[in-house]
């Protein structure tokens, strides 16, 4: 389908909406509609505002001149792709060439790459990057695995139908950290100190002495920077930027809706992925907040609705799930972005839908 049928397919669609259907349609109806529809599409291509509105079709229904198919990573490392519904759990080299490593419902790296963590309905498992089974732990309602430590001494942080809990890298010792926790954010470094939100409060403890090093009053997605010193709270509204003692540094205040955030790697700035919606259209953009509070810019914006997104691990690409359009986008942090479809055909569902993708922490370094 080309760009200007799909544009046609837009106004057509957006008519039936706007005017209700009537019980019998008349061949004057007809002509009446196509009469309608055709003026619509006719200016939106030849007048200058119309032009822009056909330019908002396009840019919804996707980049002009994307890839085919994931042909390289545009920076090194390794990527997990958790296709959801059914898709699978992927890993993908920076050539392009991938491995399925099972019916897994979300997968996580080890530090430094070495493992996988996996969760399935009810087991959690940790894997050789090829597939290769080193152990499993049956729990019921296994979810949000995620792992953390030093090269040698990690821990796995996961939820179950009973709380918050954690295991050792080797599988042994596990314990349940919170009953009314689920998901949680390994503070990056060799100790392990967990963050994690009970009610309406940021909990930061150490999983192995159980102290809690410090409390924050509210709750919301939570995101540490590379070393550790900051941690982002982010509710849809705004971001708290908290210093590793959890001291507030500083609110970041938005208009639209705060969907994600992302540390960079490497870096005290913070990605935003915020999302604006009214009854016409879902309009999504991806800034980037300067570490230092010198403000911020736009990497990336269109119509659609954005999903997922993670840094590439030098810090210099995000990776961007653009399920409207049906493709990814690598965005640069300068440079043009490139785009990627007919994501469905390499990481299939069963029932051939686009997949939903996991792909946030989930670029890792290279091998």
């Amino acid at each position: 389908m080309t760009p200007e049928d799909r544009a046609w397919e837009v106004v057509r669609r957006a008519y039936e909406e706007r005017i209700p259907t009537p019980r019998r349609t008349t061949p004057s109806n007809r002509l009446l509609l196509a009469g309608v529809a055709a003026a619509v599409l006719a200016g939106a291509v030849l007048s200058p505002p119309g032009r822009a509105v056909l330019g908002d079709l396009r840019e919804s229904v996707g980049v002009e001149h994307a890839a085919p198919a994931l042909f390289s990573l545009p920076a090194p490392g390794r990527l997990l792709v958790v296709a959801r519904e059914g898709g699978g759990v992927w890993v993908v080299n920076g050539d392009g060439s991938k491995r399925r490593l099972g019916d897994y419902e979300d997968a996580r790296w080890s530090p430094y790459g070495r493992y996988v963590v996996a969760s399935g309905r009810n087991a959690l498992v940790a894997l050789e990057p090829d597939g290769t089974e080193r152990w499993s732990l049956a729990r019921p309602g296994v979810s949000h695995p995620h792992w953390g430590g030093s090269r040698t001494d990690t821990r796995v942080a996961y939820c179950t139908a009973t709380g918050l809990r954690v295991v050792a890298g080797d599988g042994t010792g596990d314990r349940l950290v919170s009953r009314r926790a689920c998901e949680s954010e390994w503070r990056p470094g060799p100790d392990h100190v967990l963050a994690y939100v009970v009610g309406d409060t940021v909990v930061v403890a150490d999983v192995d002495t159980r102290r809690v090093v410090w409390r924050s009053a509210g709750g919301g997605d939570l995101a540490w920077s590379r070393f550790g010193e900051r941690l982002a709270v982010a509710t849809p509204s705004a971001v708290r930027i908290l210093d590793g003692a959890g001291r507030r540094m500083r609110t970041l205040r938005f208009r639209k809706t705060v969907e994600q955030i992302a540390f960079a790697p490497g870096s005290k700035d913070l990605a935003v992925h915020l999302r604006a919606e009214n009854a016409a259209r879902t309009a999504s953009e991806i800034r980037l907040v300067a570490g230092d509070g010198s403000g911020s810019r736009r990497l990336f914006a269109a119509t659609g609705a954005f999903r997922d997104l993670v840094w590439s691990p030098n810090g210099q690409w995000l990776l961007v799930d653009w399920p409207s359009a049906s493709q990814w986008l690598f965005v640069p942090l300068a440079g043009r972005v490139r785009a990627v479809t007919n994501l469905g055909r390499q990481f299939p569902r069963p029932d051939d839908a686009y997949p939903s993708f996991l792909l946030a922490g989930r670029w890792c370094c290279a091998p």
